[in-house]
């Protein structure tokens, strides 16, 4: 005897009236996929201490198309996006590379993309195959977010209470 196709229904327990399934949605935003930004064994952006160029950079790659793809950046360039100077964008670039936030495709080009450890436009299984593919470092923080990060650790010296003529504790 075959086996019967039933249909699988929700149904309310207390009416017993079934309830219609809501339609699927597809996951594509404006026809990009999805942008990912994973967390996990990376170390968490914040902990880094970026400056407000730095954060301006990543912003500025992301809604660029930084995230699956190589973008020709010169500091110059960036510097007019973000409103900053070259030589504070430069720094910028330099330490995002030093930190494995930034990718670059070799030493003396002018390309930049966004490592796919931690954004993500697409497909998961496509940035599954660029991170094999490009390798990334791991995100791991650099001498200046761990100076800060020790800075912030050490107890400041107690500072003794004044107080003003006739004035109590309570």
């Amino acid at each position: 005897m075959p086996a019967r196709k039933r249909r699988l229904v929700l149904v309310d327990e207390e009416t017993g009236e079934v309830i219609d399934p809501k339609p699927r949605v597809s996951h594509d935003f404006e026809g990009k996929g999805y942008t990912l930004q994973s967390v996990g064994a990376e170390t968490p952006l914040y902990k880094l201490k970026l400056s407000g160029a730095e954060w301006d950079t990543l912003d500025y790659l992301r809604e660029n198309g930084g995230a699956n793809a190589y973008i020709r950046l010169t500091p110059a360039s960036l510097a007019k996006e973000i409103s900053a100077n070259d030589s504070t964008c430069k720094k910028a670039l330099s330490r995002l590379v030093g930190l494995g936030i930034l990718l670059k495709p070799s030493p003396r080009a002018a390309a930049y993309q966004l490592t796919p450890l931690r954004y993500w436009e697409g497909a998961g299984s496509t940035q599954v195959t660029a991170t094999k593919r490009l390798a990334p470092p791991r995100i791991a923080p650099d001498d200046k977010a761990k100076a800060r990060a020790a800075k912030k650790t050490e107890l400041p010296e107690p500072t003794p209470l004044r107080r003003a003529a006739g004035e109590t504790s309570r």
